[in-house]
């Protein structure tokens, strides 16, 4: 059966001016057509054979949502596209930076993506975590614990990532590619693929898509040392915040930033314990960081 001429896929991987497309149940490299374009896992694409035969990404549809990071100077790069859930996975070691944990949430928070912290390394001695870990329980993030060297609960958690994309984020060394070769028999053998270009050289990708079902992918995101969302609607380190702007609405002014503004509930609350003081410090580092890039 000769190769279909065209047709529609989905982003497995992208390296550079090429990507890695899904497409009929086979897997094919293909370059992107025009310099402007750029794909990311997730990415539907559509595609064409050129005249020599090599597929060619033509075409970005529309994406749904998307979870994306600020660079240096405060401009929006997507990480991933067409997400059902974004998984942040911390694990007693190392010890995790929450400040990256809570910009990862609240990222999800202003994209409309759900969100789950996933602890890993259950086998561990969680004490040293566990009022972080409680807390976010408080603010009603979905905690799951899991051991993916034992197994434990992995059951559960391939039950819970059966249906729809999961975005895998989380710092290095908390075991998240043991996770996916955990989650997907066929891991290694899929990483083959996403790692080698169509002349057989290792490429360098942003993101990893794993088929896991069916109906469900899992997207192994590299590991950070620091991550932010970028600011694009108003107020939007508030939004990420669950507890800050669920309180934002009882400050006296319309416009409080929460710093230093006279009748501020949200302050009122922190002195009074209600509101974690590391988070709110978390808070205002986003803030913060908002600000200085609306300044440049």
């Amino acid at each position: 059966m000769s190769a279909p001429p065209s047709g529609t896929g989905i982003v497995l991987a992208a390296y550079g001016r090429g990507a890695l497309v899904l497409a009929g149940g086979e897997t094919m490299h293909c370059a992107l057509a025009g310099r402007s374009l750029r794909v990311v896992c997730g990415d539907e694409v559509e595609w064409r054979r050129d005249a020599g035969g090599m597929p060619t990404v033509q075409a970005l549809a529309s994406r749904r949502n998307g979870l994306e990071r600020v660079d240096s100077r405060g401009r929006a790069e997507p990480v991933a596209a067409n997400l059902d859930r974004l998984a942040i996975v911390v694990a007693p070691r190392p010890a995790p930076d929450w400040f990256v944990v809570d910009r990862y949430w609240a990222a999800a928070l202003q994209a409309g993506i759900d969100a789950m912290l996933i602890v890993n390394k259950s086998d561990l001695d969680g004490a040293p975590i566990a009022e972080e870990v409680a807390n976010y329980r408080r603010l009603g993030l979905t905690i799951a614990a899991v051991g993916a060297h034992s197994g434990a609960g992995m059951e559960a958690m391939r039950a819970r990532l059966a249906t729809g994309a999961t975005l895998l984020v989380g710092q290095s060394g908390v075991g998240k590619s043991t996770l996916v070769n955990a989650l997907v028999p066929a891991a290694e053998a899929q990483t083959a693929q996403l790692t080698r270009d169509r002349e057989g050289r290792h490429t360098t990708t942003t993101a990893r898509r794993y088929r896991l079902g069916a109906d469900a992918a899992i997207i192994d995101a590299p590991g950070v040392r620091d991550f932010a969302p970028p600011a694009r609607i108003a107020r939007a380190a508030e939004r990420g915040y669950v507890e800050i702007h669920a309180l934002a609405r009882g400050c006296r002014f319309g416009d409080c930033r929460h710093l230093r503004e006279p009748g501020c509930a949200v302050r009122a609350a922190v002195e009074a314990g209600a509101i974690s003081p590391r988070r709110y410090e978390s808070y205002r580092r986003l803030l913060r960081l908002y600000e200085r890039f609306a300044t440049r």
